[in-house]
């Protein structure tokens, strides 16, 4: 299922994990900062943040919002767009 968001075609946001090592996704509208620990999502539905070990994103398509991963995962948090934003800006204010 598809929807027009700010002239950009986006699939609704699934997530499907298999044995906490590999990460299929939809409704990803931007990597905003990852490494081999963390990886932080834009998705239609908030911020997702993705905790782990070995983390590594294997192919990312803007204009479908797929992405898939491979590492060891152990957290899957979500949180308001704002929030991340706001805590980021206090963070690099420090």
């Amino acid at each position: 299922v598809f929807f027009m968001s700010e002239e950009k075609i986006t699939a609704i946001h699934n997530v499907i994990m298999e044995k906490r090592a590999k990460l299929n996704m939809s409704g990803v509208m931007e990597v905003v900062n990852f490494d081999d620990e963390t990886v932080v999502l834009k998705t239609d539905m908030g911020m997702l943040t993705v905790k782990g070990t070995k983390l590594n994103i294997n192919g990312f398509s803007a204009s479908s919002g797929e992405l898939n991963m491979t590492g060891s995962v152990y957290a899957l948090v979500y949180t308001e767009n704002n929030d991340v934003k706001t805590s980021f800006i206090k963070r690099l204010l420090k």
